[in-house]
């Protein structure tokens, strides 16, 4: 395990939240939970209707049940419990069959923003720091529109270069960088494999993957000093778990999601979200550590299998 050097404060981007004691953090999320039970009991259309107001009464529900109910009542399935205009939508990809339509609200995108900023502050980007992110320009892959959105919350620079895959791409972005000297990369897996097997190594001095449940080789992989993985599932939250200074476990998004382990498979529950997801199951072998963190967290840690 690397040992943090940073303080809490430094080191969470809203410590009231992020350090909120257990008890605390266990009272928000059940009575987000039941708020929620309640509208998807409530909401007209919705595809939870009728069922019982408890998260067991609900079958997990898998990637490819979600990608027929879009199917069948599009655009976007029966899970719409915002009435609130949708102001962005994408394509999602990870853990479902074949490509899915998603979308947010404008207070959905300033909930994701907010998470953004927590997790890029634990790779140790300060307000005004400057990063640049190797993301293709799509929302939900992740892609650099979620970055630029949580690095806005955090008032970093951001400077999106594209992919960085092959040497042209790194000459290109290189020529960026050393101008603007990044403190931190924002990359995906490909870019990150290319990049560290790159003979000259980018002047930023970490790394922050965003990785999806179609990354599980790579979140189930030992920690490294110098790379702070991101756990994204666009469908339920893009910024839902982070690796913080401590290296020790990824720390889960608990105000914005609920996470269970049923027969040591990974069910998440989007919180706060218009277009609500129940249980989803993400494919990922994991476990739940709510034991104390170095960093000062509270929140709960997954551990990828």
């Amino acid at each position: 395990m690397v040992r943090s050097e940073m303080s809490t404060e430094a080191s969470l981007h809203e410590p009231t939240v992020q350090a909120l004691p257990r008890e605390a953090l266990a009272a928000l999320q059940a009575e987000r939970l039941a708020a929620l039970l309640h509208r998807a009991g409530s909401t007209a259309g919705s595809r939870y209707v009728g069922v019982g107001a408890t998260l067991a009464a609900h079958a997990p529900l898998t990637g490819a049940a979600l990608a027929d109910e879009v199917e069948a009542h599009p655009p976007f399935g029966r899970f719409r419990l915002d009435q609130a205009a949708l102001i962005r939508a994408g394509l999602a990809t990870a853990a479902v069959p074949r490509p899915t339509p998603i979308a947010w609200t404008r207070a959905d995108l300033d909930r994701e923003a907010s998470l953004g900023a927590r997790a890029l502050r634990r790779v140790g980007l300060a307000p005004r720091g400057r990063s640049s992110d190797c993301l293709d320009g799509g929302l939900v892959t992740p892609g650099t529109l979620a970055v630029s959105d949580a690095l806005d919350a955090l008032d970093a620079l951001a400077l999106p270069v594209g992919p960085v895959v092959n040497d042209a791409a790194l000459q290109r972005a290189a020529e960026v960088w050393e101008i603007v000297r990044p403190e931190v990369l924002i990359v995906d897996a490909p870019s990150l494999a290319f990049l560290q097997r790159a003979p000259a190594s980018p002047p930023a001095r970490a790394f922050a993957v965003l990785l999806t449940p179609d990354d599980a080789t790579e979140l189930a992989a030992p920690a490294r000093p110098d790379v702070c993985r991101i756990f994204s599932l666009p469908q339920v939250c893009t910024f839902a778990a982070g690796e913080c200074a401590a290296r020790d476990g990824f720390h889960l998004a608990e105000d914005a999601v609920l996470a269970e382990v049923v027969d040591g498979r990974l069910l998440l529950t989007a919180l706060t979200r218009g277009l609500a997801l129940l249980r989803f199951d993400t494919g990922l072998h994991a476990a739940l550590d709510r034991s104390p963190c170095a960093c000062g967290e509270t929140h709960a840690r997954l551990r990828f299998a």
